[in-house]
């Protein structure tokens, strides 16, 4: 699904930024497929090697928890690129257009801001993270780097948040 229509480079250069954000899209896709696949895999052989006794991989539950955080906070991207978040339609059935508009701003601007204290806040500890050399008991992976998910996946999913709404505000313009 394109995220943004031909018709929207009237501002200049936002035809090319819209495709920007739908090559990246489909490269998070990607890498969330690739993520779920190692997942798998990993915990696929963990539980046959316990179940038989003839091996053991001691990081492999490490390794999923930390590959269902990633999905979660990157997929939380794709599922605002395609407008699929939680959302009340209530409220486009019983007010007009202009203050469907209104609360879609606000709605955009709350989430946004939301975002934003989020990665400040997130960025502080996990630059004290990796600042203290914190490792994970098994992968032995920066913490700071896996605490780093939640803030920049929030902030995608903001980016994505806002382009879908102004893409479906001024889709109902146009009607």
């Amino acid at each position: 699904m394109v995220l943004f229509r031909d018709n929207m480079d009237r501002k200049g250069g936002t035809l090319q930024s819209m495709k920007i954000l739908d090559i990246f899209k489909k490269f998070m896709e990607t890498v969330i497929v690739l993520v779920m696949i190692a997942m798998v895999l990993v915990i696929f052989f963990a539980t046959v090697g316990r179940y038989t006794g003839l091996f053991s991989i001691p990081w492999s539950e490490e390794f999923a928890r930390y590959s269902m955080i990633a999905m979660t906070y990157l997929g939380a991207m794709i599922a605002a690129s395609r407008g699929s978040h939680f959302a009340v339609e209530v409220v486009g059935m019983v007010f007009p257009k202009k203050v469907q508009n209104i609360i879609t701003v606000v709605n955009i601007i709350i989430v946004d801001l939301f975002s934003v204290f989020i990665l400040k806040q997130g960025w502080q500890i996990s630059n004290k993270m990796l600042t203290q050399g914190k490792l994970s008991p098994m992968l032995e992976w920066p913490l700071g780097l896996v605490y780093m998910l939640i803030p920049v996946g929030l902030v995608l999913m903001a980016i994505y948040f806002t382009a879908f709404n102004i893409n479906k505000i001024r889709t109902k313009e146009e009607k």
